[in-house]
């Protein structure tokens, strides 16, 4: 019998990040200053929810809900509130010596609907593997639970590689071509689909009638109308439903109910499991003990 030749494919990393400094997540009131600092390591900050003034390296960044500001190794930059609305924000700051983190320089992206989760998922790690104290500014080392899980750092590690990849991936696929706006969409008959599209691409996030309507160029009550006629159903009702139909398909991936309720962007695990029996009549626990059975 010939023996088969098995040949192995060595992976190259297409970047690695090999320390963790500090992990925020944090709400910053609408009057919030914090002076300039610099250090030798990366640092990203995400906006989820409002908007808030960063200045790096002399520029000044509106940094905007669902949006990603990469500030490289050694800019000083600080960050303030807009003074109009309490912001909350991400941050996460690492070393990484890849060639690739060239392409995040000075760059400010939206983070994609599809990619949002892994932010989630590596605060909810985090928690669960550092003493994640109260926003500290002036934090400087991250300190190891005792009872932290198996591998969380390095899991975060994982994620925070993805989303960097998927970022890279999204802004490389984008048609160079200039965007054409349309102020107002021509064929009465696609509002609803195109509200559907809104609803589905913020399934990991969170979105209001106000902003759908802006979105749109249409007033909130021709949005409701339209869509109520289209569907039979209320558009908060329907994104409701939408996300309860997200949490089922994560509850049969065996994801705890608390990074779900996290993920889907219930305001808590309580809030999430009230919301599920509504729409369900049954209880996420008792929903998947029926599929287990």
């Amino acid at each position: 019998m010939q023996e088969k030749i098995f040949y192995k494919y060595k992976i190259s990393n297409v970047l690695s990040i090999s320390e963790i400094v500090t992990i925020h997540y944090q709400k910053l009131f609408k009057s919030y200053v914090f002076p300039s600092e610099e250090h030798d390591f990366w640092e990203i900050i995400y906006c989820d929810r409002n908007q808030v003034l960063v200045s790096v390296d002399k520029r000044s960044v509106l940094l905007k809900k669902g949006e990603i500001l990469f500030i490289k190794p050694n800019d000083v930059h600080s960050v303030t509130g807009d003074g109009k609305a309490d912001a909350n924000i991400f941050i996460a700051s690492f070393v990484c010596k890849s060639k690739t983190m060239n392409f995040f320089k000075n760059k400010c992206f939206a983070v994609p609907e599809e990619a949002r989760y892994l932010l989630a998922s590596i605060m909810t790690e985090a928690k669960q593997t550092f003493v994640i104290p109260d926003f500290n500014p002036n934090l400087s080392k991250l300190e190891l639970k005792s009872n932290a899980n198996i591998g969380g750092a390095q899991l975060i590690k994982i994620n925070l590689e993805e989303l960097f990849i998927k970022l890279i991936r999204a802004e490389t696929a984008k048609p160079t071509s200039s965007e054409i706006f349309i102020s107002k969409i021509e064929d009465s008959n696609a509002l609803e689909d195109e509200i559907l599209k809104i609803l589905q691409n913020n399934v990991y996030s969170t979105v209001t009638l106000d902003e759908i309507a802006s979105s749109l160029h249409y007033g909130k009550t021709t949005i409701c109308k339209a869509f109520k006629k289209k569907t039979g159903n209320s558009i908060i009702n329907y994104y409701i439903e939408m996300k309860i139909a997200e949490s089922k398909k994560l509850i049969r991936e065996n994801r705890s109910f608390s990074e779900i309720s996290g993920l889907l962007c219930f305001d808590s695990l309580p809030h999430f499991t009230k919301t599920f029996k509504k729409v369900t009549q049954m209880t996420p626990r008792e929903y998947k003990n029926s599929i287990l059975n």
